[in-house]
């Protein structure tokens, strides 16, 4: 698996992601003048930087969550699509950090955009983990599925 969409370079690139999703989420909440906007964000903040340790650990300890007899065919075909345009929606959050955001709907939009960017790329990295460790990147998922849900209750409210 010498190619850049290993599973190791999905561990990396799902940190790189968490960053500066930790970036992203404290400059929102930074500057936002709503109150419950800023719990959200300091939230979201705060689950990026749990995700980005649970990644870390699991690139830390790749012989213990990696398939490596994974074979190749579709499977691989998806994981690379699914990669590629992570690291669009990668660079997306860089670029979005630095220009900033012209309302909090808008910044509620990105960030949905971004969770579920999220769970379909981990959950296509499920498919290289070991079974037996399926319990830790699916508490991320879950996670990732519970701040989607916040954020659209969050936009629903504001939309009112």
């Amino acid at each position: 698996m010498a190619n850049i969409f290993s599973p190791q370079e999905i561990l990396r690139i799902a940190i790189r992601v968490e960053e500066n999703g930790k970036k992203l989420y404290a400059i929102l909440e930074k500057k936002t003048g709503n109150e419950i906007m800023r719990e959200v964000w300091a939230y979201l903040k705060d689950q990026e930087e749990l995700h980005r340790k649970t990644f870390q650990a699991m690139l830390d300890n790749v012989g213990d969550y990696i398939v490596y007899e994974f074979s190749p065919g579709e499977y691989d075909a998806y994981i690379k699509a699914i990669a590629a345009g992570y690291i669009f929606t990668q660079e997306l959050i860089e670029k979005k950090t630095k220009e900033g955001f012209k309302s909090d709907l808008e910044a509620i939009d990105f960030g949905i955009y971004i969770e579920k960017e999220s769970i379909l790329t981990y959950s296509a990295l499920r498919g290289y983990i070991l079974a037996e460790k399926h319990a830790v990147l699916d508490k991320v998922i879950d996670e990732e599925k519970n701040h989607l849900v916040k954020l659209t209750i969050l936009k629903d409210k504001l939309g009112k």
